[in-house]
């Protein structure tokens, strides 16, 4: 009798923690994700999809311009990444499928569909604080398929002043790219420069 009441114990709190992850966003405080950008927050039941194996996860670097570059305030300039394990190209509209789809890995490459964006702010120099995330100086995706694993994306003119552009890898659907394990390297790379 007691075998039988437990097998039925662990019957219902399996249904039931089932149910809870489903209905998480039924009791979420935000409303649900609808593929805009929701400044006010949202709450998405879309999966996470598809991850890749360890031999295909995603690392960038930026090659150009070196850390500590310099530039003039009249000057434009093509910020250079180089990405490995990102199947390029692959760019949900951001404005009706923010956040819709779930990530997908390419059958034939094993590689994560996806795209990356260039993001550059100002910083103070000696700068200790992270910076404000709603103030940019430039923002851009980066959709195009990458020429040898490369993406290129011109910048400027930026006014005088001391900035970090950083890359911002993600998948189709726009949210950062899942990896199959935790200790790796990261997936995306900044440099600082300098406007003078």
């Amino acid at each position: 009798m007691n075998s039988r009441f437990t097998f039925l114990f662990l019957i219902v709190l399996a249904l039931t923690v089932n149910s809870q992850q489903n209905d998480f966003c039924d009791t979420s405080r935000f409303g649900g994700t609808n593929g805009t950008q929701n400044r006010n927050g949202s709450c998405s039941s879309t999966v996470q999809g598809e991850i890749p194996d360890v031999d295909h996860m995603v690392s960038s670097l930026i090659i150009f311009p070196p850390n500590e570059g310099s530039f003039g305030p009249n000057e434009t300039f093509t910020v250079s990444v180089h990405v490995i394990g990102l199947d390029t190209g692959f760019f949900d509209d951001p404005k009706t499928n923010y956040y819709l789809a779930p990530q997908t890995v390419n059958n034939n490459t094993g590689k994560i569909q996806g795209h990356s964006h260039i993001t550059i702010q100002q910083l103070n120099p000696g700068q200790l604080l992270a910076p404000d995330p709603q103030i940019f100086a430039f923002f851009k995706a980066l959709n195009n398929v990458s020429t040898n694993d490369i993406l290129f994306q011109e910048v400027g003119p930026l006014p005088v002043g001391y900035y970090r552009i950083c890359t911002m890898v993600s998948s189709s659907g726009h949210q950062p790219t899942l990896m199959p394990v935790a200790q790796r390297g990261g997936q995306d790379d900044c440099v600082r420069i300098n406007i003078k």
